[in-house]
């Protein structure tokens, strides 16, 4: 745009002295397309040196041939070197330009020096205006950073409350849950321990030979008994949901301190569904108390494998006591937890101790 305005002035003062020709012209296109390829097109410096060479070279020839006109062009040439922000490099072109006005003849120099004036400082307002620019897309970059992370702040806190919340809401029903645990619970052990007393009391006297007293108690030994375990299930099943199976899991084994135990994991272990994952955890630690009780083992194998079919829990020890299998109340209870799953179970006592829960989640036909 410098070079363009020159140009014009020079066109122009050619034009007024009337040495305007097809050969100034000429000049005047190539000087142009030269300092419009070397602001726009080259980077490297070797070049723009290269093309300001030329330039300078073609303003001498133009001088000579067709008048000081042609000297205007001088700043226009030196102006892509100028930075208002470098002293040294500024100074350094401003004495050259100085040392130039001295060739000018005197009827030219007062433009000369304007035209300086008015290139210099153009060429340092646009510096100084992309500069601004750059600060300007720096600052709105910045600007949709913070913004951003603002959101994303946001968006933390928000997750935040709702953690809380939950929370506070796990909170109170583990408190629900203690508090049904610690009054209904030991009211309905209390109560179920005075029928089982009075029971013993009345077959002592020989008082249950009335057949309504003996059906009466019964129903309410049942009945508290009922009560009792469902309460104890409510309870575990409301603890168990803030908990994962993983992390229970875990547990279990971490708190089994006879000897050495494995434990391996396969499948998602959490879309076990509750109640057969609870009885399993229920078969599990009878089985580990049957092997600090019974067994003389130093390492217990654990596997319980998951997978949209089926739920296999696997436990084995290396322990050497022989014999038959005796049915106490400990193995009764795994069975009857396996029946209540519709799982099979595989006892087996031939090399160490072993038992397999085979769960079926799904049949063929599903």
């Amino acid at each position: 745009m410098l070079s363009l305005i020159v140009t014009l002035y020079t066109f122009f003062s050619l034009y007024i002295n009337q040495k305007i020709s097809k050969v100034t012209i000429l000049f005047l296109l190539v000087f142009l397309i030269l300092d419009f390829a070397k602001t726009e097109y080259l980077k490297s410096r070797f070049f723009v040196l290269t093309i300001s060479f030329v330039q300078f070279i073609l303003i001498t020839i133009s001088i000579k041939l067709f008048g000081w006109e042609f000297s205007f062009f001088i700043p226009c040439s030196m102006s892509i070197f100028w930075d208002y922000k470098n002293k040294l490099a500024s100074l350094l072109i401003a004495f050259l330009l100085l040392i130039f006005m001295f060739f000018v003849p005197a009827n030219f120099a007062k433009d000369y020096f304007l035209i300086c004036i008015f290139v210099l400082y153009s060429k340092s307002a646009f510096q100084m205006l992309q500069e601004s620019k750059q600060k300007y897309i720096q600052n709105i970059d910045n600007l949709r950073l913070l913004n951003l992370q603002l959101s994303k702040l946001k968006t933390e806190l928000l997750q935040s409350q709702q953690i809380i919340q939950k929370l506070s809401e796990q909170n109170q029903q583990m408190k629900l849950a203690s508090s049904l645990h610690d009054t209904v619970g030991h009211s309905l052990a209390a109560i179920n321990i005075q029928l089982n007393a009075l029971k013993t009391l009345l077959e002592k006297k020989d008082l249950l030979g009335d057949e309504q007293i003996n059906h009466i108690l019964s129903s309410c030994l049942n009945q508290t008994q009922v009560s009792y375990k469902s309460l104890r299930n409510f309870v575990y099943s409301l603890k168990n949901s803030f908990e994962s199976k993983t992390r229970y899991l875990e547990k279990v084994i971490e708190e089994f301190n006879f000897c050495k135990l494995n434990l391996n994991c396969s499948g998602d272990i959490e879309n076990i569904p509750s109640y057969i994952f609870e009885n399993l955890m229920a078969i599990l630690k009878e089985a580990l108390v049957n092997v600090s009780k019974h067994s003389d083992a130093t390492f217990v194998d654990v596997s319980l494998q998951a997978n949209p079919m089926y739920v296999r829990l696997y436990i084995h020890d290396n322990g050497t006591k022989k014999g038959e299998i005796k049915e106490g109340i400990g193995l009764m209870s795994i069975k009857l937890r396996s029946k209540a799953m519709n799982a099979t179970i595989n006892i087996d006592n031939s090399s160490g101790f072993s038992i397999v829960v085979f769960v079926p989640l799904k049949s063929e036909g599903d």
